[in-house]
């Protein structure tokens, strides 16, 4: 596959790093995003990983392996399989994660992910790739980016830019096309997270975010498992025998909610045939009124997130001028119901529901790339299509209170602030001459109260020698386009850079 910008092939490519699934994107010789298939001809990787005979087996070659195995094999090696890790990448369970009989982390189970799109797209392209940008939900915090990048680069690869999911989709939706000045509302509904973006075009289709609000673990699964639950509630009600609880048929119980999920989408009325092996079978109609009912709460809470994001824009949804769609789960005609009620208008689809985000970031990653080496070459960056990102949440450092009895939260950045820009100094004063400065605690989060929670890490800060006790030091922090934090003291007018120890994931 021949790739590049007239005569220069562009080597970095577009991660969309999902829940449920992932894709790799880059641009063509055209200048078009195209997103490329896996070893197994697919444009999208199940973002599975199974531990097996010393190594990771991930994607559609992880579930291959299940199902293919005998009976006795089954039941373990489903128990094994690493489903959803994106939710818990920078916030681990306790004790991290087991999969056949191998403890490991998050971190490593997406970098076995994350090495597999790089090995494939390798492959399809016919050089080794070794650079990306990799999207992440706008309301993924410092913890999550940071260990997001971590295993990128335990993958053997070098991250250009990690870029807000909406944003990465907004640029897909405007590249290469007249886009009218105006309002727009990303809705970004994947398998697993959920984020609502009020961005503004200019004539040139460029754009620029005022606001956006997510909801952390809100997604496809989410659909799903409430019609794995009504299933469940129904097979037992039909044959009087408690539905089977071993791996093997909670497994079945969720494959066959997610193909109930999806054909309610395109049908008012199914049938799902359940079969769990060594139980009666149960055939269950299921409609899609009941579907809505089921998810009921789900939506009130995407509306709710999306009022707090137009809010937070100061801007009404008559204001709106185009309700944008990306994830595969906004299919779901409740979904695009709820958003024509509230804004008078259908939404649109961002181009293929399940590739937009990964095609955005192909886009950004030519411009990175552009950026990095294109400069003294002379190459322009993409026309029609920069997006101007914002703080996506506020980030404080822990003061003592004004009685200097209690320790409270400063907001630094508030959501919304300029990316790459310093915050307005908080001055303190050595209290010794001392060469460590007192670490300094960083927290996420608007409220003024610490919690525990909150807590991304601490900063360290060695001052040079020479500062007399009582020297006025300026505390200032910044968020890049990464999202991750940075802290600086400035003293005596010297800059001296602090390291940010973040929690460890």
């Amino acid at each position: 596959m021949s790739v590049g910008d007239g005569e220069r092939k562009i080597h970095t490519i577009g991660i969309d790093l999902g829940t449920t699934f992932s894709a790799v994107a880059i641009l063509d010789q055209n200048g078009q995003a195209q997103a490329l298939p896996n070893a197994e001809g697919s444009l999208t990787t199940p973002s599975v990983a199974l531990w097996h005979e010393g190594t990771f087996v991930v994607g559609q070659s992880a579930l291959d392996l299940v199902q293919s195995a005998p009976l006795e094999q089954r039941e373990p090696l489903t128990a094994s399989l690493v489903r959803g890790v994106k939710r818990m990448i920078g916030q681990p369970p306790d004790g991290g994660l087991l999969t056949g009989g191998f403890r490991t982390t998050p971190v490593a189970v997406s970098a076995a992910i994350l090495a597999k799109l790089a090995r494939d797209a390798s492959t399809q392209l016919g050089f080794p790739v070794s650079q990306a940008v990799i999207t992440v939900p706008a309301h993924f915090g410092d913890g999550e980016r940071s260990a997001t990048k971590a295993a990128a680069e335990m993958a053997g690869l070098q991250v250009l830019q990690m870029m807000n999911e909406p944003s990465a989709a907004a640029l897909a939706y405007s590249h290469g096309k007249a886009v009218q000045p105006g309002v727009a509302l990303v809705f970004d509904l994947g398998g697993g997270t959920f984020d609502a973006t009020v961005l503004q075009h200019d004539e040139q289709g460029n754009a620029r975010v005022l606001a956006t609000q997510g909801i952390e673990e809100l997604g496809g699964i989410n659909f799903t498992n409430k019609l794995a639950g009504e299933l469940q509630r129904r097979y037992e009600s039909q044959t009087q025998q408690r539905y089977p609880s071993d791996h093997l048929a909670s497994d079945l119980l969720v494959v066959e909610a997610e193909k109930a999920k999806c054909q309610l989408s395109e049908q008012n009325e199914i049938t799902v045939e359940l079969a769990p092996i060594g139980a009666p079978a149960a055939s269950i109609i299921l409609t899609r009124r009941q579907f809505e009912r089921q998810i009921n709460l789900h939506l009130i809470q995407l509306q709710t997130a999306v009022e707090i994001a137009l809010e937070r824009a100061r801007l009404t949804p008559e204001k709106v001028e185009r309700v944008l769609l990306c994830g595969g789960s906004s299919r779901i005609p409740a979904v695009q119901a709820m958003l024509e009620d509230l804004f008078g208008k259908p939404p649109e689809r961002i181009l293929d529901l399940d590739l937009s985000v990964a095609l955005g970031a192909a886009y950004q990653a030519a411009n990175c790339e552009r950026v990095q080496q294109g400069q003294e070459a002379g190459l322009q960056l993409l026309s029609g299509g920069l997006i101007v990102d914002c703080v996506s949440y506020a980030v404080g450092i822990a003061i003592l209170n004004a009685r200097g009895d209690q320790q409270v939260k400063l907001i630094m950045l508030h959501a919304g602030d300029p990316l790459d820009t310093w915050s307005p100094p908080y001055a303190v004063r050595l209290a010794s001459a001392s060469s460590n400065f007192p670490p300094i605690a960083v927290y996420r989060g608007e409220e003024t109260q610490l919690d525990a929670a909150d807590y991304l890490g601490e900063t360290i800060v060695t001052l040079p020698p020479g500062l007399n006790a009582g020297t006025r030091a300026m505390i200032q922090m910044l968020q890049d386009q990464s999202g991750l934090i940075h802290i600086q003291i400035v003293m005596n007018e010297q800059i001296v850079p602090g390291a940010l120890q973040r929690v460890q994931h």
